[in-house]
């Protein structure tokens, strides 16, 4: 699951740039074969290898990892419930202020 999300993450990120498999191969010093079986979810980059995608593709680290997925609107609200109720009167009252702050 982690791999395939990766490989996601990277396909969508590539392609965000307007960057062919091969043009992104060229800039990190690989066959473009392996960036599809890296978008493809067939193998894996190294450390190195994902110091020198984020580079290419211009991107943190945490971006590189970010799969946070796309929700329905009433997934968003019911996740929110449930941090809520987990906060303390402090964080709840900040986050009143910031969610006001919004609208």
């Amino acid at each position: 699951m982690f791999k395939q999300k990766f490989a996601d993450n990277l396909r969508n990120l590539r392609k965000a740039r307007k960057l062919t498999q091969e043009q992104l191969a060229e800039l990190v010093g690989v066959d473009f074969r392996y960036i599809s079986f890296m978008e493809n979810a067939r193998s894996f980059p190294s450390c190195e290898l994902i110091e020198k995608l984020a580079n290419a593709l211009n991107v943190s680290y945490s971006e590189m990892f970010s799969f946070d997925e796309i929700l329905t609107r009433r997934q968003y609200e019911e996740q929110i419930c449930e941090i809520i109720k987990l906060l303390d009167d402090k964080n709840l009252q900040i986050l009143f202020k910031v969610a006001k702050g919004l609208i």
